[in-house]
């Protein structure tokens, strides 16, 4: 049987946020100001809940290569 690896191919990958800073070349926190203001597709992930005010930790953030291509590709079609 013949079976095809998605995640291995290229722009499949999830990528952390200094991969994408630096993919992009620009700051840290410029990018997580991005994530904030939902200008960026991300997920965030994990993250504790704080027992005292029930309001969940920040987590992780991970993107998705292939949106973030394609992101970047129409960010470019519409300069």
């Amino acid at each position: 049987m013949n079976r095809t690896v998605t995640y291995n191919k290229p722009g499949n990958r999830i990528l952390n946020a200094k991969e994408v800073y630096t993919m992009l070349g620009i700051g840290k926190n410029t990018l997580y100001q991005w994530c904030e203001q939902g200008l960026i597709p991300h997920k965030r992930v994990g993250g504790s809940i704080n027992e005292v005010t029930g309001e969940r930790g920040r987590g992780r953030i991970l993107f998705s290569e292939r949106l973030i291509l394609e992101w970047l590709e129409n960010r470019e079609n519409h300069n």
